[in-house]
């Protein structure tokens, strides 16, 4: 039971024994009034979710979204692995290299439109799932490591405990994973859901991030993420 929950019921007990005893015992209406008072207050903290929207609510929000994006990715053929970026507008894009592969755009402003052009490269431009999520003021000023513990154990609930080793590389251990969305273009593209969103948080925090590979372990995943911090 949550501390908050806690507290509320400790509050109810005595808001009943504080009403009962003024008004049967003591005849006191002011004490009964505030008695009642701390009642509904006790109950309306009870009665009220301390999270407005279930985790398998947002899982399903966010698996739901990559439908939308596959179909974007089979219009345009492409299957490159894209570079996370944080733009000007603090979000982060997702820069997918049209035609060869390409280092990742220098420009930092807020992408105009769905293609990109940069120095004789083009790009296509996206949103990924996480986008919005990682701007959540839970992870405001957070280190890596507690920002992808508090998305995917807390919030989520996409996995049991996150392991986090930079060295070069940013590597992600997810152990006993909950989620196993497939989509063939996506994945290719963006990384897994777990991967995608993991790089979100590090293009965020840490500067550009691409999902260099994924490894399974059993339950467990680990996300390798390549990453150039931000100048």
């Amino acid at each position: 039971m949550e501390r908050l929950h806690i507290f509320a019921l400790g509050l109810l007990i005595f808001s009943i024994a504080l009403t009962i005893t003024s008004h049967i015992i003591l005849s006191n209406i002011p004490l009964t009034a505030l008695g009642i008072g701390l009642m509904i207050l006790a109950s309306s903290i009870l009665l009220t979710p301390l999270q407005s929207i279930p985790p398998k609510a947002v899982r399903a929000m966010l698996e739901g979204s990559i439908l939308s994006l596959e179909a974007i990715l089979e219009e345009f053929d492409v299957s490159r692995r894209g570079y996370y970026v944080r733009a000007d507008d603090d979000r982060v894009y997702l820069y997918v290299p049209l035609g060869e592969d390409r280092e990742p755009p220098a420009e930092r402003a807020e992408p105009s439109g769905l293609i990109h052009e940069e120095g004789g490269s083009r790009y296509l431009v996206l949103i990924p799932p996480a986008s919005e999520l990682i701007r959540i003021p839970e992870i405001s000023g957070a280190s890596l490591d507690s920002a992808l513990t508090y998305m995917f154990v807390d919030l989520l609930e996409f996995a049991d405990s996150v392991d986090v080793v930079s060295n070069g590389v940013v590597t992600i251990r997810l152990r006993n994973v909950k989620s196993h969305v497939t989509a063939g273009r996506f994945k290719s593209v963006f990384g897994s859901l777990e991967a995608s969103i993991a790089a979100c948080l590090t293009a965020n925090l840490i500067g550009v991030a691409r999902v260099s590979d994924e490894i399974l372990e059993g339950n467990s995943k680990m996300i390798i993420l390549e990453v150039r911090e931000h100048e």
